[in-house]
């Protein structure tokens, strides 16, 4: 058997690696391309014998030990295979897993279901807690417990509650009707009207800024709020009179007044205090005998009947029926109407000294 070591120029104990650079050096120098007129084929192919035997681990090993060196590569290969794994062998290894379409549509809908109800649910509680202390303030207010019904309003107005107008227009009532705090009830009028609230909500809150207004003097204003109340809310009536009286005592129109009277007797005939403010206009238009017909129609009615009787005792003097004006004064007389007394005892007791004080 040949000595593969001597060939390559190596010692036994050298590494692959002295081995493949003792190779290459003299595969170099004997190639017979490198050395075209010396015969070298001979010395190439011992040259790459010896390196085919000593590069292979398993022949190497057997020609170290004197064995056939001259084994089938397949058989080499298995034996590579059969060998003991190294220690890292053994550490798990998960399988990746190969996801489909539908494993990534499934997953795309699940996080968007998460994100639906990570911003749905917390809207909702708010909501819920919302409508809890609201149901509380209508409970308050109508047991009478008007600032605990606020409290309850102040907690129950949050951002994306539903509630948030009836709230306002809760507390707009209990300020502005029960309180009569109207710089409040303005307050809450106004955040009420924010929050953009059904029409008969806002026809409701426009009425109730109306109010406030002409308690703080500023009538013009109030009758525009008025003007803006629909003619299906409750508060529409209400708001017909309202303007009349500003039209007809702050901005001296009693031709307007007159008409929003009359709309408002034609909608309730039995709306007897429009009928009385309107017998009022005509007194101060110098129009006794229409008066006279609105104050005589109000007579027996459930109104004031003290003032009544004043009022058409008035127009009878305008009327010269002066029998009939000092019965109908000594009637609201004994209703204990101070006027009326006085107009008794000026008018009635003396017969040709005194004029009329209203002529």
């Amino acid at each position: 058997m040949p000595d593969y070591y001597e060939i390559l120029g190596i010692s036994s104990s050298a590494t692959s690696g002295q081995v493949k650079v003792a190779y290459r050096r003299l595969a170099l120098k004997y190639h017979p391309d490198k050395n075209p007129d010396t015969p070298s084929d001979k010395k190439f192919i011992e040259i790459s014998n010896a390196y085919r035997i000593l590069s292979n681990l398993e022949k190497r090993r057997r020609y170290d030990q004197g064995l056939n060196v001259e084994i089938d590569d397949n058989l080499a290969e298995d034996y590579q295979l059969r060998r003991r794994p190294p220690p890292y062998y053994y550490k798990y290894k998960p399988e990746k897993r190969i996801y489909s379409t539908k494993d990534y549509r499934y997953a795309t809908v699940t996080v968007i279901g998460i994100i639906i109800v990570a911003i749905i649910f917390p809207v909702y509680l708010l909501q819920v807690t919302s409508a809890k202390y609201y149901d509380k303030a209508i409970s308050n207010y109508l047991n009478g417990r008007y600032y605990s019904a606020l409290q309850n309003v102040d907690l129950s107005i949050k951002d994306l509650s539903s509630t948030n107008a009836e709230a306002s227009a809760l507390a707009s009532v209990i300020l502005v009707h029960k309180l009569h705090k109207f710089d409040f009830g303005l307050k809450y009028v106004n955040r009420g009207l924010d929050y953009n609230p059904g029409d008969s909500l806002e026809s409701e809150l426009h009425y109730l800024k109306g109010i406030c207004l002409v308690k703080k003097n500023n009538p013009q204003m109030a009758l525009e709020e008025f003007n803006q109340v629909k003619n299906y809310s409750h508060t529409y009536d209400s708001s017909l009179f309202r303007s009349a009286l500003i039209l007809a005592y702050d901005t001296q129109n009693l031709d307007s007044a007159e008409f929003l009277l009359n709309r408002l007797t034609d909608r309730n005939e039995n709306h007897y205090k429009a009928s009385y403010f309107k017998g009022l206009i005509y007194e101060r238009k110098s129009d006794p005998g229409r008066a006279y017909h609105i104050f005589s129609n109000l007579i027996g009615k459930p109104f004031n009947q003290a003032a009544s009787y004043f009022h058409l005792a008035k127009s009878e003097i305008k009327l010269n029926l002066s029998d009939s004006a000092c019965a109908h004064l000594k009637i609201a007389g004994s209703l204990n109407l101070m006027e009326s007394k006085q107009l008794f005892n000026l008018y009635c007791k003396q017969e040709s000294i005194f004029m009329s004080p209203y002529d």
